[in-house]
């Protein structure tokens, strides 16, 4: 699988997809006991050279719009292949901020925190393998790995820390992960509403396990959709529904005005699905998930923030998870507690609740709210004079 995911995080990997096809329809072009045998190779034949039009012409879209987005920072080689990472501001003497976005999204998802704290700090966002400028790597992804690259990344770069790790939701997981590796390094880490372990591996109603399945079948088709053109941003569509997702995906869409270009340039490639594919596939290792749950007192005394909503948590969004009505409740409740366990990891956690209103996404939300609350620990983590 891991060599399947290399092959196809390329974007002409649709010709040689197109390429197989093609052999398959000339192998049955050859069968000559029955017409219909040979009429059907030749239909495979011609599905073959539009799936290699259409590649060519989607391979081609791709990077002319990258090509238009320069990198904004800097390429830096971890050991063969290369990692973007944009670090601006002056530490002056105290800690260097590193923010990770959820998901397994580029760094310039949070540019909007980013920028705010650049002229009062050292500030560092980062790509993680296949996403934005970085390179895809080898497979398969791991959160292990990662915080492994990142902390090569930083000393490549040059970068000298301490550092206050920021990460939003499922980059919390990767924050977590790397403070636990290189506690030296470290400040103090701050957790944006990070995704608790559990919710993998315990939400109610047995559809734990069934979320990193989406995840990874989500990646995989996009992934194929883009090797063709047939791809199209889910948020277009989510745009239209109602509820509460359209005004929030016009927050996240302002936030980062100025950066979007970029950012949907960069998402277009078929790298960064196949990455995500794979590194959501490690909780199917219970010796991965080990690796990456970071345990009850692992961080020490380690100044640890935990920000969260108190109860944000979405009923249909339970309930789209698969979760039978008489288990939703149970979920909510889970949800809701599952978040605070991560207070446990450091014996100096410190609980912030998040505007009331909020939900997880409340960096795009309420920035202001999570400056402010970066500036009350960057001062804390400053040395005494």
């Amino acid at each position: 699988m891991n060599s399947i995911y290399a092959l196809l995080s390329h974007s002409w990997s649709g010709l040689v997809i197109a390429a197989v096809i093609a052999l398959i329809g000339l192998l049955i072009t050859r069968f000559k006991r029955w017409r219909i045998v040979r009429w059907l190779g030749f239909a495979v034949c011609a599905l073959a050279l539009l799936m290699a039009v259409a590649s060519g012409i989607a391979a081609y879209r791709i990077s002319r719009a990258q090509n238009a987005y320069p990198p904004m920072g800097k390429l830096v080689d971890v050991g063969g292949y290369r990692l973007h990472i944009l670090a601006e501001g002056d530490a002056k003497g105290g800690p260097t901020l590193v923010w990770i976005p959820g998901g397994h999204g580029a760094g310039l998802a949070l540019y909007h925190l980013h920028k705010a704290m650049r002229g009062e700090t050292r500030s560092i966002l980062f790509d993680r393998p296949g996403t934005g400028w970085s390179d895809t790597g080898p497979f398969p992804i791991t959160t292990k790995r990662e915080a492994e690259e990142l902390n090569t990344l930083l000393t490549n770069a040059g970068e000298k820390g301490p550092f206050i790790l920021l990460g939003h939701s499922y980059g919390g997981l990767l924050a977590a992960n790397y403070a636990r590796r290189y506690p030296k390094n470290m400040a103090a880490l701050v957790l944006l509403d990070p995704t608790p372990p559990d919710v993998f591996l315990y939400l109610p109603g047995g559809a734990g396990p069934d979320v990193p399945s989406g995840l990874v079948r989500g990646g995989q088709i996009s992934g194929l959709m883009k090797l063709f053109g047939l791809w199209s941003d889910p948020r277009q569509e989510m745009a239209k529904r109602g509820g509460e997702l359209p005004p929030l995906l016009k927050k996240i869409e302002a936030a980062l005005a100025e950066v979007n270009g970029a950012i949907n340039a960069r998402n277009a490639a078929t790298a960064s699905d196949w990455v995500a594919a794979s590194i959501f596939s490690e909780w199917f290792d219970p010796k991965l998930v080990a690796e990456l749950t970071v345990y009850d007192g692992e961080l020490g005394e380690m100044p640890t923030f935990l920000i969260t909503p108190e109860g944000d948590t979405n009923e249909a969004a339970v309930k789209a998870l698969g979760i039978a009505d008489s288990e939703v409740s149970r979920a909510l409740s889970f949800l809701k507690h599952a978040r605070k366990r991560y207070l446990a990891i450091s014996s100096k956690s410190e609980f912030i609740k998040a505007p009331d209103g909020t939900g997880h996404n409340y960096p795009y939300e309420a920035p202001d709210f999570v400056i402010e609350q970066v500036r009350r620990i960057l001062a804390r983590s400053r040395p005494t004079q």
